[in-house]
């Protein structure tokens, strides 16, 4: 089932708009009351890039923040993402090439990895925040920092350490894809593990990507960005963003 999403408006956004479920107009018109039908699970999203180009300058080099926020219009606890996905549109380039690769495997569980060797592939820093409700028990939000590093072949890499009541190490493989024909000439797919043996909900990721990783041209007067979150529920939830240049 897919629910519309809460809009913000970003740097210069000049309109929004959230995937909408097909069947709800049909869903009315059977006389079930609206506010059964109004979303319950909510995103905020934001692609800022610093300076914002303007169209005689070309493309420019700059830095990148975006975020993605998930919660409740009633307080309660939101279902688990299982998947994060940013897309940008041809506006945006993203640029590794002077990066060096960080060789961490998954499949690697001891010796413990020594992240010192990649500090050279960090490319993005930020925090994010988890929201952990154990069965009969109060909901609490934990969070920390999120390092981002460039992986093995079209990857990044985001880690970040939970502490308690998880108390654990978390390392979010990223996919990058540039799909032929596409509205977005960049997709970012995270894919979000289980956290406490699914008790936990990712609430938010903010991440600001350093200076010269990402650079954007203002050939069309606007940027066009996407958020999309896959939740364990089924439900999916996206918001479009154009940023004004």
């Amino acid at each position: 089932m897919v629910r519309a999403g809460r809009f913000r408006r970003g740097l210069g956004a000049v309109a929004a708009c959230a995937l909408v479920a097909a069947g709800l107009a049909a869903t009315a018109a059977q006389g079930e009351p609206l506010d059964d039908l109004l979303p319950h699970v909510h995103i905020g999203f934001a692609a800022q890039p610093a300076p914002v180009p303007v169209p005689s300058e070309g493309r420019i080099p700059v830095s990148l923040r975006l975020t993605d926020s998930i919660w409740t219009d009633d307080g309660s606890h939101p279902p688990a993402a299982t998947e994060v996905r940013y897309e940008l549109d041809r506006s945006f380039r993203l640029d590794l090439s002077g990066v060096p690769r960080c060789p961490w495997a998954p499949i690697q569980s001891y010796p413990a990895f020594d992240w010192s060797r990649c500090a050279p592939a960090a490319v993005a820093t930020g925090r994010i925040k988890w929201e952990v409700a154990f069965p009969e028990e109060e909901a609490v939000r934990v969070g920390g920092q999120a390092i981002v590093y460039r992986g093995r072949a079209n990857k990044l890499l985001i880690r970040t350490r939970i502490p308690t009541p998880i108390d654990a190490e978390i390392v979010i493989p990223v996919k990058l894809s540039r799909p032929a024909g596409d509205a977005y000439d960049l997709k970012a797919t995270a894919s979000i593990p289980k956290i406490a043996a699914g008790s936990g909900s990712l609430v938010y990721l903010g991440l600001r990507f350093r200076k010269g990783i990402f650079s954007v041209a203002c050939a069309d007067g606007r940027l066009q960005s996407r958020v999309t979150n896959s939740l364990t529920d089924g439900t999916r939830l996206g918001v479009v963003l154009f940023t004004n240049c």
